[in-house]
Formats: structure tokens, C-alpha cells, sequence
């Protein structure tokens, strides 16, 4: 209960920076209703008819697709700079809703994904006694994480009028595209060697990317946002100017825990921890994988004896 607190007060102390900053503020008030329409009626209603979260696979990259939708319509101008960045949020935002849709299909999403599954465990840990209440509340954290800390490099760039790319910029685009090639390939390795989205294969995907890291997609992912992050930088700073001083300072050390956010989403939220708890149960050969292959960072494989 007290980290469910902690991140509300987070999530409102961001918005309040962004609202206070006439810079940010239209944007940041029309992410709200937009993000809303999106959440209540493709996530928060079917979980409540349901008792399933798992249709917020795609309601999230919809809210990221509309938050680069709305970096098009709110940047002050349309430079190099600004299209980049709502072209960014729009290609990663479609890309994954293609694999919400497959979730909303009907007769794909029988049962709820492990690591919603997963979560249940930690409710229960907890001592949190409704589950209707908690997926509500879980969806809303990922709705409020696009109303607020996701959205701020996509704000915080369209404030950004100047013409031309900085070297700061230039690098982190190509960073991005890196690393949303280094996700595609992932997801597309895995999905070959299972033979499908919905297989129930027991077998260890252990071919390509997939040899030197256990979630090599995840770790794309959250590389691609580091560099929406470091894309953002140049803009963060140009922004001091126009800012309110209290609103500026926020936005700042807003998009440095972004930075951690998506880390930890990506490992211990929805990644790797929960996938990897199924996977042991599910697949023999896993704890032999883990055991020689990094969990997040691509590197090296470790030579381990056989584990029992």
C-alpha cells in the first residue's frame, strides 16, 4: 500500500510540474483526456468484466502512439527535432499494438499472461485482498506513467522551436534506431523459433540474440528509451529560459528517473522477473540458461557445470 502511495504522489507531482509550465502545460492537459479515452474502455473495463489485465498490452502502446500523434499537433514547430521524436513515439507505439491486437483477437487471450499472473502473487504477498481493485489500480499506473513520466520526452521536445539536429541529438537517434532494430530482431527470433505467438513450446529459445542475453527484446526496449531521454536533453536545457524555476528542476530530474522506471519495468514489473518465474516451472532447460546467460545485459555466455 505504501509504494501504491508513493507513486501517485510521484505521478502528481510530475503532472504539476508540467501543468505549472506554460511551456508544457497544453500538451501535458490534453495527454490526460487522451490517455483516459484510451485506458478505460480497451483496459479498465474489460479487466473489470474479465478479471483479466492482460488487455493492457494494448492500451499502453496506444497511449504511446497517441503521445506521438500529439508531438506532431503541439510542437511549437515542425523541425528536424520534433518530427523525429513524434515519429519515434508513433513507429514504437504501432509496432507494439500489432502484438495488442494479436491479445485482443478473439480467442487469443484464453487466460491471463503469466506475468499478470505473476502479480497476483505479489497482491497476495502483499496482503491485498481484492483483486478487481488491484488490477484497476495497475492499469491506472501504467496510464498515469504515460500521462506523466513516459510522456515528458515527447513534451518536453515539441517546446523545442530551433531548426537542425544538435550531435547530442544525431546520437541518440541513431542510438533509437539501434535499438529498435535490436528489439525487432529479438522479438523475431523468438517468435521463429517458437513457431508462433501463442505456442506453448517447453523448448529454451537459445539461438541469436537470445544466446548472449535472456531478454534481449526487453533490454532494446529500455535502450530505446534512454535515448528518447538523451534526445531530450538539449530541449530540457533550452527550456530553463521559459520555465518556472521549482517546474524545470522537476522536469529534469523527471526524465532522469524515467531512466530507472523503464528499468525496472522492464526487469522487475512486467520483464524479466515475471517471465522468468513461469519459465523455470514451464521449461526444464531454463535453470541451465540462467545459469550461463546474462538476465539483462547482452554479454558474454558463462561456462557453468550442469545444473540439477
Amino acid at each position: 500500500m505504501r509504494e501504491r502511495v508513493v507513486w501517485c504522489v510521484s505521478v502528481l507531482i510530475c503532472l504539476g510540474a508540467l501543468v505549472a509550465n506554460p511551456a508544457t502545460r497544453a500538451f501535458a492537459l490534453w495527454n490526460v483526456l487522451v490517455q483516459v479515452a484510451i485506458f478505460v474502455p480497451s483496459a479498465c473495463i474489460p479487466a473489470w468484466r474479465t478479471n483479466r489485465m492482460s488487455y493492457v498490452d494494448f492500451a499502453w502502446p496506444a497511449g504511446i502512439l497517441a503521445l506521438g500523434v500529439q508531438g506532431f499537433i503541439f510542437a511549437e514547430e515542425l523541425t528536424p527535432l520534433t518530427i523525429a521524436a513524434a515519429s519515434m513515439f508513433t513507429v514504437a507505439g504501432l509496432r507494439l499494438m500489432y502484438w495488442g491486437y494479436l491479445v485482443m483477437k478473439p480467442g487469443w487471450l484464453k487466460e491471463e499472461f503469466p506475468r499478470y499472473q505473476y502479480q497476483r502473487l505479489v497482491w497476495e504477498k502483499a496482503g491485498l485482498k481484492s483483486d478487481r481493485l488491484s488490477l484497476q489500480y495497475e492499469i491506472s499506473v501504467q496510464a498515469t506513467a504515460n500521462m506523466s513520466y513516459f510522456a515528458l520526452p515527447s513534451i518536453v521536445i515539441a517546446t523545442n522551436p530551433r531548426g537542425g539536429l544538435h550531435p547530442v541529438e544525431i546520437a541518440a537517434i541513431a542510438v533509437w534506431l539501434a535499438a529498435y532494430l535490436y528489439e525487432s530482431v529479438a522479438d523475431l527470433q523468438k517468435s521463429r523459433f517458437l513457431g508462433g505467438y501463442a505456442s506453448d513450446s517447453k523448448d529454451v529459445c537459445d539461438t541469436g540474440l537470445w544466446r548472449y542475453s535472456r531478454h534481449p527484446n526487453y533490454f532494446g526496449q529500455w535502450v530505446q528509451w534512454c535515448a528518447a531521454v538523451l534526445l531530450a536533453v538539449p530541449s530540457v536545457i533550452a527550456l530553463w529560459d521559459r520555465s518556472p524555476v521549482v517546474s524545470w528542476v522537476l522536469i529534469a530530474v523527471g526524465l532522469l528517473f524515467l531512466v530507472k522506471a523503464i528499468y525496472t519495468v522492464m526487469v522487475d514489473y512486467s520483464g524479466a522477473v515475471p517471465a522468468e518465474h513461469y519459465s523455470v516451472l514451464k521449461r526444464p532447460g531454463y535453470r541451465q540458461y540462467q545459469a550461463e546467460v546474462n538476465r539483462f545485459f547482452p554479454g558474454p555466455r558463462k561456462k557453468q557445470p550442469a545444473v540439477a
